[in-house]
């Protein structure tokens, strides 16, 4: 495999034979990851009523579903989690739903930013984050920025209406600019076709994002794409495979679905180039337990970064 792809190649490679394309995945993720495996752990910090239509999100208001509605986390609350999260996983984000927090919210996160011990290894995942907003959080001491593009620019005004995918590309620079590492990635099984998942691969790529996360769609009674069909593990397994060929680089971190979309082949992930994962449940759905999944890099003869 050469060093990069074009977009017309990663779609041959696609259709490929899936080992050849594991075998040649693989081995770009051990030249640049080893075999090292990132955990990652979330808290759904605020929940529910967002004003943003995005047609897969069990949290948006224009969604008829049964999600549990509840205000920004006691500052301390959070804290808990993190120190919980953070004795395996080596990066916490703190998601809250909603386009953005207010004044109040945000002078509170940042002074428990402030006080906490592990804040290095805290990420932000808040929604539209002005320039005011993203100097508070550099001055707290965070470094990372979570903003997913979520799927291609063509793609992208089938699932949400409510804001522009220039916005999530210009809050993604303004971040780099300002000196965070970026978490970017996007959601897969919501229509999408391979087309879109090249070219949202490309733009991460073209931004230079330092982390990838891979979510693939559960089906969420109420939301408008409750009637997506599921995606094959095999069509996972590819999609990741290919992500890792065209982000040689990157952290490639499977995130929300794996255990209903992968089901028993969770383990594959790893050699389809992937060198992370999301552990102990997602925003509004569970995952599986860390003990499950250590147990399972063990076996794999992989291990966590310290």
């Amino acid at each position: 495999m050469k060093k990069e792809i074009t977009k017309e190649e990663a779609l041959l490679l696609f259709n490929s034979d899936a080992e050849d394309l594991f075998y040649e995945a693989a081995k770009v993720r051990k030249k640049y990851k080893g075999d090292k495996v990132k955990i990652c752990s979330i808290i759904n910090a605020k929940s529910g009523q967002c004003g943003e239509n995005c047609k897969f999100c069990a949290q948006s208001a224009f969604n008829k579903t049964e999600v549990t509605v509840y205000p920004l986390a006691e500052t301390a609350q959070i804290a808990r989690s993190a120190d919980k999260a953070l004795e395996n996983a080596q990066c916490f984000g703190i998601v809250s739903s909603g386009n953005y927090l207010n004044e109040k919210e945000i002078d509170s996160l940042c002074e428990m930013f402030k006080n906490y011990k592990q804040v290095e290894s805290l990420s932000v995942s808040i929604g539209r984050l002005s320039d005011e907003i993203l100097f508070k959080f550099k001055e707290a001491g965070i470094k990372k920025i979570h903003h997913n593009l979520e799927t291609s620019r063509e793609f992208f005004p089938k699932i949400c209406t409510t804001h522009s995918y220039d916005e999530r590309i210009n809050t993604i620079k303004r971040a780099k600019t300002l000196g965070f590492k970026i978490c970017s990635g996007g959601l897969f099984g919501i229509g999408e076709s391979i087309h879109d998942r090249v070219d949202l691969a490309f733009a991460l790529k073209e931004l230079d994002v330092d982390s990838v996360p891979m979510n693939f769609f559960i089906q969420v009674k109420g939301t408008a794409l409750e009637g997506a069909k599921p995606l094959l593990p095999t069509e996972i397994l590819k999609t990741i495979a290919l992500f890792r060929l065209i982000l040689q680089k990157q952290d490639i971190v499977i995130c929300g679905g794996r255990e209903v979309n992968l089901r028993d082949l969770q383990s594959m992930i790893f050699l389809a180039g992937a060198n992370g994962m999301m552990s102990g449940g997602y925003l509004t759905t569970g995952g599986r337990d860390i003990e499950t999944d250590l147990k399972m890099i063990k076996d794999l003869g992989m291990e966590t970064y310290e």
